[in-house]
């Protein structure tokens, strides 16, 4: 038997292995948010729901993509040019993954966008004051009793606060 008759039948096995994995997790709900496995995308990773939808609809051309890769690996063993097998089953795995992936992202894309929560905070970033004493600058309250989500999102750097308070039309 030839070395790359073994080498693509063993990969092709490999990989079986691992879709079957990621589709069965996709199909049962089991699969949580990553960043490794599963259909990873801007669309499934806003949100816990989009990733487990986008990845049950996905589930179904993996797993089919597990099954070309299984019998592309079997076959693989079958002689010298058993490799054409192992490695054709494996790129046609990829296309049939990548397009199950492709449905999985557009149906994830339909899953609303989470509402932001506040943690108490107001709308406008920082909680204390008003709206219009953080129109010109939204870090006025560095220091203060504010909720710090200034802080958390850079506004209150040493930088920005020691800068002084311009008005937002003198600043250019």
């Amino acid at each position: 038997m030839h070395i790359l008759s073994i080498v693509s039948g063993v990969l092709a096995l490999v990989l079986a292995v691992f879709w079957a994995g990621v589709g069965i997790s996709g199909l049962s709900g089991r699969l949580e948010r990553n960043r490794w496995f599963g259909v990873r995308s801007e669309e499934t990773m806003r949100s816990a729901e989009a990733f487990a939808l986008g990845n049950k609809v996905a589930a179904p051309g993996f797993l089919a993509a597990a099954l070309v890769l299984l019998i592309g690996g079997v076959l693989a063993f079958g002689g010298d040019l058993g490799f054409l097998f192992g490695f054709g089953g494996v790129i046609a795995a990829f296309v049939i993954a990548a397009v199950a992936a492709g449905v999985g992202v557009r149906v994830a894309a339909t899953v609303p966008e989470p509402e932001e929560e506040s943690g108490g905070c107001s709308a406008d970033c920082c909680s204390s004051g008003t709206d219009e004493q953080h129109a010109d600058d939204p870090a006025a309250d560095c220091g203060t009793a504010s909720c710090g989500s200034c802080a958390l999102q850079g506004m209150c750097t040493t930088e920005h606060a020691a800068e002084p308070t311009q008005p937002a039309d003198a600043a250019h």
